[in-house]
This record gives structure tokens, sequence and C-alpha cells, in this order.
């Protein structure tokens, strides 16, 4: 893979990864109705790991994708990095702020 095209696709999972680890995570805050059977709970939270499994998978094969590509496309690889670091501090302030 050139790493041109790398840097290109460490931006867009990087894009893609937080609205996934974000849904992935807030959809299992709160309780469940209590006339909620008890499989439907059991199949949400198994769909918001799932989701929250691809969101972490795109993060870090977007940083490693940003590592390799860095040599040769610099800018792109940094605002790949930039975009994850923004995400986590955002993150950071909406779960523990």
């Amino acid at each position: 893979m050139k790493p041109g095209h790398a840097a290109n696709i460490a931006i867009v999972l990087a894009v893609a990864a937080w609205p996934l680890m974000a849904y992935g995570l807030l959809s299992q805050l709160g309780d469940p109705a209590p006339w909620v059977p008890r499989a439907d709970i059991a199949r949400q939270q198994q769909v918001s790991n799932l989701v929250f499994v691809l969101g972490f998978g795109s993060f870090a094969v977007s940083l490693w994708l940003s590592g390799y590509a860095f040599s040769a496309a610099r800018k792109r690889s940094l605002a790949a990095l930039l975009l994850h670091i923004v995400g986590l501090a955002s993150f950071y302030w909406m779960v523990f702020l």
C-alpha cells in the first residue's frame, strides 16, 4: 500500500472511529425499562459492545496507518493524529466533566 493512500484511509478511519466508539459506550448508559425482556437487553448490550469494538479497531488501525504513512505524507498523517487527539479530548470532556 502506498503511504499516501494509507494516510487517506487513516483520516477516514479516524473520522469513523469516534462516532462508533461514542455510540457503543453511551448506548449502554441508563437502566432499561422494567417490562423489557431480558433477551432484548442482552441483545442490545451485544450490539453496543460490537459497535464499540469496531470503533476501537478503526481507531487502532488508523493510528497504525498514520504512523506507517508519516514518512511520505506528513501533513495528512498528522491530521489523522490530530483527529484522534481532538476526539480523545472531547470524549474525555463529554464523559468525565
